[in-house]
């Protein structure tokens, strides 16, 4: 995979939830976050000619941690190795961590999870929209044996509106409680809960919450009118030739 022209600032990969990690060899770093784990070709320069993912622990639909990974390796400057005297080309491998606060890891995801029952669509606070604002919030919160909500609690949120938008939305889901041996049980879990625009998404870190998640749910506001379909001509008559 070429590394792609992006529209991302590297600003981004150190204003999320902490900093971003390179290492430039061996294993990834024992950090809590979302990994994705590329290995590069680089120059004898030192530059990073192409780039691609060998595992990745984003689960975004439009990838938006291998995105910034490739945009990253993009920047790097690596050191120039040489052979016999004289620099060479190489092949690196680093893994780039996104870190979240309070992540303990892909194994935390491993446990039996709730099923979503029922869920009402947070509501787009209005003055938010009128302003283009997106953002989102992380939540926390346990489902009890009977598959409600209880404690749930915002551990951040870009604007107080989004956080409270979010928890009162989700306060009302019901969950399908996680079993053990067929036996339901009492679990604590997080979600992002993002607000988007068709023309503008929110930074990363409000898109991944701290695992155990549940994942993400999105709350999108179309700012721009659908294409509608143009009316059917109708053929013209043959002409009868005379």
């Amino acid at each position: 995979m070429k590394i792609r022209p992006l529209f991302f600032s590297l600003a981004l990969l150190v204003l999320g939830f902490g900093q971003l990690l390179l290492a430039a060899e061996g294993p990834a770093p024992a950090k809590s976050g979302y990994t994705v784990m590329l290995e590069m070709q680089v120059d004898e320069k030192g530059t990073v000619e192409d780039a691609k993912i060998l595992s990745s622990e984003d689960t975004s639909p439009d990838h938006v941690l291998d995105l910034l990974a490739f945009d990253q390796a993009k920047a790097m400057k690596l050191p120039v190795r040489q052979q016999g005297g004289h620099p060479v080309k190489y092949v690196a491998k680093a893994p780039i961590v996104f870190l979240v606060d309070g992540d303990k890891g892909p194994e935390a995801n491993k446990v039996p999870t709730p099923g979503v029952h029922s869920a009402i669509q947070p509501v787009y606070p209005a003055d938010l929209v009128a302003k283009g604002e997106v953002g989102g919030a992380i939540v926390e919160f346990a489902v009890d044996v009977k598959g409600n909500v209880t404690d749930l609690r915002v551990l951040g949120s870009s604007n107080p509106e989004f956080g409270e938008s979010a928890a009162a939305a989700v306060k009302q889901w019901v969950f399908t409680p996680a079993k053990m041996n067929g036996i339901p049980f009492e679990s604590r879990w997080h979600m992002a809960v993002s607000f988007m625009t068709d023309v503008r998404v929110p930074d990363w870190k409000w898109r991944f919450a701290p695992r155990p998640s549940l994942g993400n749910f999105s709350v999108l506001h179309r700012t721009l009118a659908l294409p509608t379909a143009a009316p059917e001509q109708t053929p013209a008559a043959p002409v009868e030739k005379k």
